[in-house]
Protein backbone atom coordinates (compact mmCIF):
# COMPACT_ATOMS: atom_id res chain seq x y z
CA UNK A 1 0.00 0.00 0.00
CA UNK A 2 3.12 2.16 0.21
CA UNK A 3 2.83 3.00 -3.32
CA UNK A 4 -1.12 3.90 -4.16
CA UNK A 5 -0.33 7.17 -5.59
CA UNK A 6 2.03 6.01 -8.29
CA UNK A 7 -0.39 3.06 -8.94
CA UNK A 8 -3.69 5.91 -9.38
CA UNK A 9 -1.06 7.41 -11.52
CA UNK A 10 -0.18 4.97 -13.83
CA UNK A 11 -3.91 3.03 -14.07
CA UNK A 12 -5.06 6.85 -14.76
CA UNK A 13 -2.51 7.90 -17.35
CA UNK A 14 -4.71 7.50 -20.86
CA UNK A 15 -1.48 6.79 -22.28
CA UNK A 16 -0.56 3.76 -19.74
CA UNK A 17 -4.68 3.14 -19.53
CA UNK A 18 -4.77 2.49 -23.15
CA UNK A 19 -4.21 -1.30 -23.18
CA UNK A 20 -4.93 -2.19 -19.91
CA UNK A 21 -8.18 -3.81 -18.43
CA UNK A 22 -9.55 -1.33 -17.07
CA UNK A 23 -10.64 1.66 -19.21
CA UNK A 24 -12.79 3.97 -16.20
CA UNK A 25 -10.73 5.97 -14.74
CA UNK A 26 -10.50 5.04 -10.56
CA UNK A 27 -9.80 6.72 -7.08
CA UNK A 28 -6.85 5.96 -4.60
CA UNK A 29 -9.79 4.80 -2.79
CA UNK A 30 -11.24 1.95 -5.20
CA UNK A 31 -7.48 0.62 -5.32
CA UNK A 32 -6.85 0.39 -1.83
CA UNK A 33 -10.20 -1.67 -1.54
CA UNK A 34 -8.82 -3.75 -4.36
CA UNK A 35 -5.90 -4.59 -2.63
CA UNK A 36 -7.76 -5.44 0.87
CA UNK A 37 -10.12 -7.19 -0.92
CA UNK A 38 -7.14 -9.59 -2.75
CA UNK A 39 -5.98 -9.75 0.82
CA UNK A 40 -8.85 -11.67 2.52
CA UNK A 41 -9.76 -14.43 -0.41
CA UNK A 42 -8.09 -17.40 -1.53
CA UNK A 43 -5.22 -16.36 -3.07
CA UNK A 44 -5.35 -16.85 -6.84
CA UNK A 45 -3.41 -13.65 -8.02
CA UNK A 46 -0.30 -11.96 -7.26
CA UNK A 47 1.08 -8.71 -7.65
CA UNK A 48 4.68 -7.28 -7.85
CA UNK A 49 6.41 -4.07 -7.88
CA UNK A 50 8.68 -3.64 -10.95
CA UNK A 51 11.27 -1.87 -9.28
CA UNK A 52 14.16 0.17 -11.51
CA UNK A 53 17.30 -0.85 -9.14
CA UNK A 54 19.37 2.13 -10.81
CA UNK A 55 17.00 4.45 -10.60
CA UNK A 56 15.50 3.15 -7.30
CA UNK A 57 12.15 3.67 -7.55
CA UNK A 58 8.85 1.38 -8.95
CA UNK A 59 8.46 1.53 -12.22
CA UNK A 60 4.96 -0.33 -12.77
CA UNK A 61 3.58 -3.90 -12.14
CA UNK A 62 3.23 -7.69 -12.63
CA UNK A 63 1.51 -10.62 -11.54
CA UNK A 64 -0.66 -13.47 -12.02
CA UNK A 65 -3.76 -11.85 -12.37
CA UNK A 66 -5.53 -15.80 -11.92
CA UNK A 67 -4.69 -18.91 -11.23
CA UNK A 68 -6.58 -22.18 -11.44
CA UNK A 69 -4.67 -24.01 -8.99
CA UNK A 70 -6.80 -27.35 -10.09
CA UNK A 71 -4.85 -27.23 -13.73
CA UNK A 72 -2.00 -25.25 -12.60
CA UNK A 73 -2.39 -22.86 -15.16
CA UNK A 74 -1.85 -18.82 -14.72
CA UNK A 75 -2.48 -15.52 -16.62
CA UNK A 76 0.53 -13.18 -16.01
CA UNK A 77 0.05 -9.36 -17.09
CA UNK A 78 2.25 -6.91 -16.33
CA UNK A 79 2.46 -2.76 -17.07
CA UNK A 80 5.09 -0.08 -16.98
CA UNK A 81 3.36 2.92 -15.71
CA UNK A 82 6.21 4.95 -16.44
CA UNK A 83 6.51 5.41 -20.22
CA UNK A 84 10.02 6.40 -20.29
CA UNK A 85 11.05 3.27 -19.36
CA UNK A 86 9.33 1.81 -22.28
CA UNK A 87 11.36 -0.24 -25.20
CA UNK A 88 14.36 -0.75 -22.73
CA UNK A 89 14.09 -4.93 -22.36
CA UNK A 90 12.39 -4.06 -18.79
CA UNK A 91 9.11 -6.05 -20.00
CA UNK A 92 10.93 -9.17 -20.95
CA UNK A 93 12.65 -9.24 -17.99
CA UNK A 94 10.07 -9.04 -15.70
CA UNK A 95 7.67 -11.98 -17.88
CA UNK A 96 11.05 -14.23 -17.35
CA UNK A 97 10.99 -13.60 -13.43
CA UNK A 98 7.43 -13.91 -13.67
CA UNK A 99 7.74 -17.33 -15.89
CA UNK A 100 10.38 -18.47 -13.06
CA UNK A 101 7.78 -17.22 -10.04
CA UNK A 102 5.24 -19.45 -11.76
CA UNK A 103 6.99 -22.60 -13.03
CA UNK A 104 9.74 -22.99 -9.98
CA UNK A 105 7.65 -21.64 -6.97
CA UNK A 106 3.78 -21.84 -7.90
CA UNK A 107 4.37 -25.70 -9.94
CA UNK A 108 1.99 -24.57 -12.78
CA UNK A 109 1.79 -26.27 -15.93
CA UNK A 110 0.69 -23.58 -18.06
CA UNK A 111 1.44 -19.67 -17.95
CA UNK A 112 -0.35 -17.57 -20.68
CA UNK A 113 -0.78 -13.54 -21.44
CA UNK A 114 -3.96 -12.27 -23.13
CA UNK A 115 -2.13 -9.15 -25.34
CA UNK A 116 -4.39 -6.47 -27.42
CA UNK A 117 -2.93 -6.77 -30.92
CA UNK A 118 -1.95 -3.02 -30.94
CA UNK A 119 0.25 -3.46 -28.29
CA UNK A 120 3.43 -4.55 -30.29
CA UNK A 121 6.04 -4.27 -27.17
CA UNK A 122 4.13 -6.61 -25.01
CA UNK A 123 3.72 -9.60 -27.89
CA UNK A 124 7.25 -8.83 -28.75
CA UNK A 125 8.61 -9.18 -24.78
CA UNK A 126 6.36 -12.49 -24.52
CA UNK A 127 7.94 -13.78 -27.68
CA UNK A 128 11.53 -12.85 -26.33
CA UNK A 129 11.17 -15.03 -23.22
CA UNK A 130 10.23 -18.36 -25.12
CA UNK A 131 6.34 -17.92 -25.05
CA UNK A 132 4.32 -18.83 -28.49
CA UNK A 133 0.89 -17.50 -29.56
CA UNK A 134 -1.54 -19.97 -29.07
CA UNK A 135 -4.41 -18.47 -30.52
CA UNK A 136 -5.88 -15.00 -31.84
CA UNK A 137 -9.62 -14.31 -31.09
CA UNK A 138 -10.43 -11.91 -33.97
CA UNK A 139 -12.12 -8.08 -33.50
CA UNK A 140 -12.16 -9.03 -29.39
CA UNK A 141 -11.34 -5.79 -28.13
CA UNK A 142 -12.83 -2.08 -28.52
CA UNK A 143 -9.73 0.01 -27.90
CA UNK A 144 -9.66 3.93 -29.70
CA UNK A 145 -12.93 3.46 -31.60
CA UNK A 146 -11.82 0.40 -33.24
CA UNK A 147 -11.98 -3.57 -32.38
CA UNK A 148 -8.74 -5.34 -32.31
CA UNK A 149 -8.06 -8.75 -31.70
CA UNK A 150 -7.01 -10.14 -28.65
CA UNK A 151 -3.49 -12.54 -28.94
CA UNK A 152 -3.15 -15.31 -26.31
CA UNK A 153 0.30 -16.06 -25.76
CA UNK A 154 1.31 -19.53 -23.49
CA UNK A 155 4.48 -21.52 -22.43
CA UNK A 156 4.38 -24.24 -20.54
CA UNK A 157 6.23 -26.07 -17.98
CA UNK A 158 8.50 -28.10 -19.83
CA UNK A 159 9.72 -25.75 -22.85
CA UNK A 160 10.67 -23.09 -20.31
CA UNK A 161 13.05 -25.94 -18.53
CA UNK A 162 14.33 -27.02 -21.72
CA UNK A 163 15.17 -23.21 -22.63
CA UNK A 164 16.39 -23.05 -19.11
CA UNK A 165 18.32 -25.74 -19.81
CA UNK A 166 19.96 -24.61 -23.13
CA UNK A 167 21.06 -21.08 -21.64
CA UNK A 168 23.13 -23.07 -18.74
CA UNK A 169 25.00 -25.37 -21.49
Amino acid sequence: MNHVDLYKKWVNNPEVRRFARSMIPITKEEIKKHIEKQANKIKDSFSFEIYHKKEAKPIGDCGFNKIDWVDRRGIIGLGIGEPKYWNQGLASEAVRLLLQYGFEELDLYKITADIFSPNIGSWKAAEKVGMRREAELSRYTYIEGKYVDNLIYCIFKNEWLNQKNKIKS
